[in-house]
């Protein structure tokens, strides 16, 4: 099988659209993710998935903790900039309107929803980490959501 074949067939799989947080010594990190899961109620836990390649999942994996931002559809902007497809300012954050979590590391404002989680696991999966966090704290927000279907950002109604 062709990797473009697999992107082709999971671009139908309408998904969610977060941002994915981290903070090292160096300053804060994040990344745009379209693989958040909840795994567990009891106990809360979700599931992501991060490229090895990022610096994003370097930090989450070393300092053992991660944010999640819930985008709307009115922060496609962010969403972009994250996947780094949008003009950036380095660090990312400094444009960004945001709040710190109880854990010190960045929430977007005005998302649909916010998670703040300790990883309890770390799976090797070919290109990427499954990194598995327990919520400490979740918040429910407004908007719409952001969804990602055949390549293209959409929200529900």
């Amino acid at each position: 099988m062709q990797s473009q074949e697999l992107r082709d067939a999971m671009a139908k799989l309408a998904a969610g659209v977060v941002v994915v947080s981290a903070r090292t010594p160096e300053g804060f990190r994040g990344l745009t993710a379209s693989t958040l899961i909840s795994v567990s109620v009891e106990p809360p836990l979700v599931l992501v998935g991060l490229e090895h390649e990022s610096l994003t999942r370097a930090a989450v994996v070393e300092t053992r903790q991660f944010n999640v931002s819930v985008l709307t559809r009115q922060q496609e902007f962010f969403a972009e900039r994250f996947a780094g497809r949008a003009p950036a300012v380095d660090p990312r954050w400094n444009e960004v309107p945001h709040h710190l979590g109880t854990n010190g590391i960045p929430l977007i404002d005005d998302c649909a929803a916010w998670l703040e989680c300790d990883v309890t696991q770390v799976h090797s999966a070919g290109d990427h980490d499954v990194c598995i966090g327990e919520v400490r704290v979740a918040r429910a927000g407004m908007g719409n959501p952001l969804v990602h279907w055949d390549r293209t950002f959409w929200t529900l109604r």
